[in-house]
């Protein structure tokens, strides 16, 4: 049997990191004591990515919660706060840091890089355990990852975040610490060296 390396991809830390929530909100007119999701939007008639699924929570949730999404779809989405494309990515950690929990619909996922950025930014997730999603959306860590492949599981989860601040806080900081730890360029760099030396020895 073949041994296979996996070496991730990295974000950058000092760029991609808590942003105070209050300043955020500011910046982007959402009110202090609103509850917000935030969302990544490409495709909602991609199958694989949940359109369907996220439509479904927007709407059961829309009448207590603000919808913050980004994406090139993003402002076509009815009762969402849509950034649109965004291709400042200096514009993002304050997009994450304005949001109480970031949600993922994918139902099939190589890995997720908005997982790993809403970490980095210390915002909890909750999505589907499928794919390479749970190898930086830790269940009971810094995510609550569903099995069930329905829209009411993810409520559901949503709703556990909805009622305990300190615990969106707890998981936002645990996702931060996973991320500095395995996923920054550093250690993404470290990874390739390791792998080289390997190779040549």
């Amino acid at each position: 049997m073949k041994k296979i390396d996996c070496i991730y991809y990295g974000l950058d830390a000092d760029l991609f990191k808590p942003v105070k929530r209050s300043f955020a909100r500011k910046i982007l007119g959402i009110p202090e004591d609103t509850f917000v999701i935030l969302s990544g939007c490409t495709n909602v008639k991609d199958f694989r990515k949940g359109g369907h699924i996220f439509q479904e929570i927007i709407h059961r949730l829309q009448d207590n919660t603000l919808f913050l999404v980004f994406g090139s779809q993003s402002e076509n989405l009815p009762s969402v706060y849509g950034t649109g494309l965004l291709r400042d990515y200096r514009k993002m950690p304050l997009i994450y840091s304005a949001a109480d929990i970031f949600v993922g619909t994918s139902l099939e996922e190589a890995f997720g890089q908005t997982f790993c950025e809403a970490s980095a930014c210390s915002i909890p997730i909750v999505a589907f355990e499928v794919g390479g999603i749970p190898e930086i959306a830790r269940h009971r860590k810094n995510a609550r990852l569903v099995d069930e492949q329905t829209s009411e599981a993810l409520i559901n989860e949503i709703e556990f975040f909805r009622q305990s601040p300190a615990t969106r806080q707890e998981y936002g900081n645990c996702g931060r610490q996973i991320v500095e730890t395995e996923f920054t360029l550093q250690a993404q760099g470290e990874r390739w060296v390791q792998y080289l030396d390997t190779m040549m020895t």
